[in-house]
C-alpha cells in the first residue's frame, strides 16, 4: 500500500507541474482525468494504510524536487501536445514497470494491496492508450 500511495502521489504531483504548460484543450482534459484517477488511488491506499494502523510515507523532498525540475525543463524544451503526451506516457510506463516489480516481489502482500496495485497497473495501461492519440 505504501508503494501505491507514493506512486500515485508522484504521478499526481508530476501532472500538476505539467498541466500549466499544456496548451491543447483535449490533452489537458485527458491529463486532468488521469490526475483525478491518481488522487482516487492515493486516497484508497491512504485509507488502507490507516486501517492497518500505519502512516503513509511521503516521497522524499529531493525526489519531488528532481521530478518537478525534470518536468519543467522537458516542457520548456518542447511544449507541443505530442511531446507532453510522450512525457506522460514515459511516466506511466515507468509506473507500470515499478508496479509489476513490486507485485512480483510481494508474494505475501494482503489481497487488498495486490488488488489495488493491479487496478493501478490497468489504469496506467489505459492512460497510455488514451495518450497515444496525441503522439
Amino acid at each position: 500500500m505504501q508503494y501505491v500511495y507514493q506512486n500515485t502521489k508522484m504521478g499526481e504531483d508530476n501532472l500538476k507541474n505539467l498541466l500549466p504548460s499544456v496548451k491543447n484543450a483535449e490533452l489537458k482534459t485527458c491529463l486532468h482525468k488521469q490526475m483525478s484517477g491518481y488522487s482516487q488511488f492515493n486516497n484508497q491506499a491512504e485509507e488502507e494504510i490507516y486501517k492497518h494502523s500505519g502512516q503513509p510515507k511521503e516521497n522524499s523532498a529531493m525526489s519531488k524536487f528532481a521530478a518537478r525540475m525534470g518536468v519543467r525543463m522537458n516542457a520548456l524544451k518542447d511544449d507541443s501536445a505530442s511531446h507532453m503526451a510522450e512525457m506522460t506516457i514515459q511516466g506511466s510506463t515507468m509506473g507500470i514497470v515499478d508496479i509489476t516489480q513490486h507485485l512480483n516481489r510481494c508474494g505475501e502482500a494482503a489481497p487488498a494491496a495486490k488488488r489495488l496495485a493491479n487496478d493501478l497497473l490497468h489504469f496506467e495501461q489505459d492512460n497510455i492508450e488514451r495518450l497515444k492519440t496525441f503522439l
